[in-house]
Order: C-alpha cells, then structure tokens, then sequence
C-alpha cells in the first residue's frame, strides 16, 4: 500500500496483493519503520453506515463501509473520495485507489499494480 500526505488529505493507492487482502481478511495494513518508532496505517472494512479515520499510538485507522469498499472492488471502479469531518471543525479528505502501472519506466517494482488504463495509447 502507497500512502500519501498532503495538507489534510490521505490517499491510499492499493496493489493487487493488497486489494486481495483486503478481500480475504476486511483489512490491508502498511507500516514504515523509523527510529524506535513504527508508523502504521490500516484499511478495515466494517458493518458500518459511515468511514470513520481515527489517529491512534500505534498510526491512522481507516474504517470504511462494507458496501462501499464492496461497489470499489468491482474491476470498472479506480477509487473513490471521501470528506471526514474532524472534531476542531476542519475536514480530512481521503482518497482510496487502485495503484495502476506507470507509463514510464521507473524504478520501482510495480508488478502487482493494475495494468494503467491508458497503457495501450501514446500519450
């Protein structure tokens, strides 16, 4: 899983592999170590009504609706945003995706991402 920050935003980019796991077991985790410390995000699929992030000790937790991560796994549908309120008024804004192939070669083992849309045109 590629995770990335921006401001108050979180985009999640999922490979074949994690997409499979968050099949298999309603959850796909990712965590980078630094210093003593391990940073960790995860993507729950719960029998919820609404997403729901939170930022606990051990990193940020993800948890989204069964339905929704259900219509995002059909093979059509790239990803999907969503706009949680935060409790001191502002919003975090989270974007969850298919992580597909790169157009150009690059350095970085993208064998499990998804064959890019566009891979067949010149662009």
């Amino acid at each position: 899983m590629k995770i990335r920050l921006r401001g108050n935003s979180i985009r999640y980019r999922l490979d074949k592999n994690d997409v499979e796991l968050l099949k298999a077991t309603n959850k796909v985790e990712s965590s980078t170590h630094i210093g003593a410390g391990i940073l960790h995000f995860c993507i729950k699929r719960k029998e919820i009504s609404d997403p729901v992030i939170k930022l606990e000790a051990d990193g940020v937790h993800l948890f989204l609706p069964e339905e929704q991560i259900d219509n995002w796994l059909l093979p059509e549908q790239v990803g999907f945003e969503i706009i949680i309120p935060n409790t001191d008024g502002t919003e975090v804004k989270i974007l969850v995706e298919k992580d597909f192939k790169c157009l150009n070669t690059r350095d970085e083992d993208d064998s499990q991402s998804f064959d890019h849309p566009n891979s067949g045109q010149n662009c």
